[in-house]
């Protein structure tokens, strides 16, 4: 059942790109701002090639601009939107042999960029807001960045509500339709994962094909929720109320398509809850990422290694610490512009001292982008969670995402 609901989603993918309208021809607001198309800074959509990486980092400028007035009295260039459109298809199937399936057409989400772009000299803004089908609004990204210098070294400051870190290569955004498994997995007793939008103020350096970040957040509240302010902030006199979260990260640019090596560092406390008693975790992450492409291939891996305090529910004190860690290896084939698929293997572990608790995942990806701000990707995920020994949980799942940008 689950490979015909693939052949049958292969089929409506052949069905949409033979009726698509060149006539609809429309790209973000950066691209018609400079008259580019959405190749110009993506290999392929979302994932960007060294002039977009360089772009981005100076601010929704080209470097050579920085320091000049770039303000644009097009109201259009500094507006863009994009709709997601997704089908599910997926299987699963546990160690006693029970199975449950789904098959479900969604509203994914729709993501508002408004006041986003270059404004006079030094300043840019990146505002995204994104509306999930059936939830409330949330803000992904809020902003104000200012860049100095010029276009050999540049220095930057923004503030606001941001991803936690815009990378190069394997730290970048996946080709297909899912994060890596480490970015977005939790260690054991811990609330914080690699990837969450937080607030906080960040401070870059960049010389020709290096870059440096280093940032100061506010860090989560004790359900993992970024600490933002109003519904989600700390509770006032919990242990990690004024405690800041540091994190240092690396990008150098190895060639203009998407070779790059990456590290990161990122120390932070959370509060957590053990029984009747709060406590402060301390906990650290450490990543390094590297890709390089050979010819139509781009080979990209990278690991995590994570460590967080351990809490003895007997004495109710912190007692020693635990490891965590994640891996992944992947190799993407561009078949001819803009076609390209991908296969990954990545694995998490959440607590290294417990066996039998891993989680290892499959994944086989296909991306195809019109330059008209319209592509299609679809994602088969084949999951297995290790639950004790001999015994594990399996997920196929089927994934087909509709995106629009404009």
């Amino acid at each position: 059942m689950l490979l015909k609901n693939i052949l049958r989603s292969v089929l409506i993918v052949g069905l949409l790109l033979v009726f698509s309208s060149s006539s609809l021809y429309s790209i973000p607001s950066f691209a018609r701002k400079y008259g580019l198309d959405c190749s110009a800074c993506h290999n392929p959509i979302p994932r960007l090639n060294a002039y977009g990486f360089k772009f981005r980092a100076a601010g929704f400028r080209l470097p050579k601009e920085i320091g000049q007035n770039v303000s644009s009295e097009n109201i259009g260039d500094y507006l863009a939107a994009r709709i997601q459109e997704r089908w599910d298809v997926g299987r699963s199937v546990n160690s006693a042999g029970t199975a449950s399936s789904s098959n479900q057409f969604t509203l994914h989400e729709i993501n508002l960029y408004p006041a986003t772009g270059a404004f006079g000299t030094y300043l840019s803004a990146f505002n995204e807001i994104t509306f999930p089908a059936g939830e409330i609004p949330q803000i992904e990204n809020s902003y104000i960045k200012a860049t100095f210098g010029d276009e050999d070294a540049f220095y930057t400051i923004k503030a606001g509500i941001f991803h936690a870190y815009e990378g190069y290569g394997a730290s970048d955004r996946s080709l297909g339709n899912n994060k890596l498994l480490f970015i977005t997995s939790t260690a054991a007793s811990s609330v914080f994962a690699p990837w969450t939008d937080q607030v906080g103020i960040e401070l870059g350096y960049a010389i020709d094909n290096t870059f440096i970040r280093a940032t100061v957040f506010n860090g989560l509240n004790d359900n993992g929720d970024a600490a933002v302010g109003g519904a989600f902030k700390k509770t006032k006199g919990s242990p990690s109320y004024n405690s800041k979260d540091i994190q240092l990260f690396v990008n150098q640019i190895l060639t203009k398509d998407g070779g790059g090596l990456s590290g990161y560092f990122y120390h932070g406390s959370v509060d957590l809850t053990s029984g009747a008693t709060v406590y402060q975790n301390n906990y650290n992450r450490y990543a390094f990422y590297g890709s390089y492409p050979f010819q139509n291939i781009l080979a990209l891996a990278g690991y995590e290694k994570g460590q967080d305090q351990a809490f003895d529910a007997t004495t109710s004190k912190v007692n020693g610490t635990y490891g965590s860690s994640g891996l992944f290896g992947e190799l993407n084939y561009k078949i001819q512009d803009p076609f390209w698929i991908g296969v990954r293997f990545s694995q998490f572990d959440p607590t290294e001292s417990v066996s039998n608790n891993s989680v290892s995942l499959i994944t086989a990806m296909v991306h195809y982008s019109l330059q008209n701000g319209l592509y299609f990707v679809g994602e088969f995920n084949h999951q297995q969670t290790d639950l004790e020994a001999n015994l594990n949980k399996k997920d196929d799942t089927f994934q087909l995402r509709i995106a629009f940008v404009y």
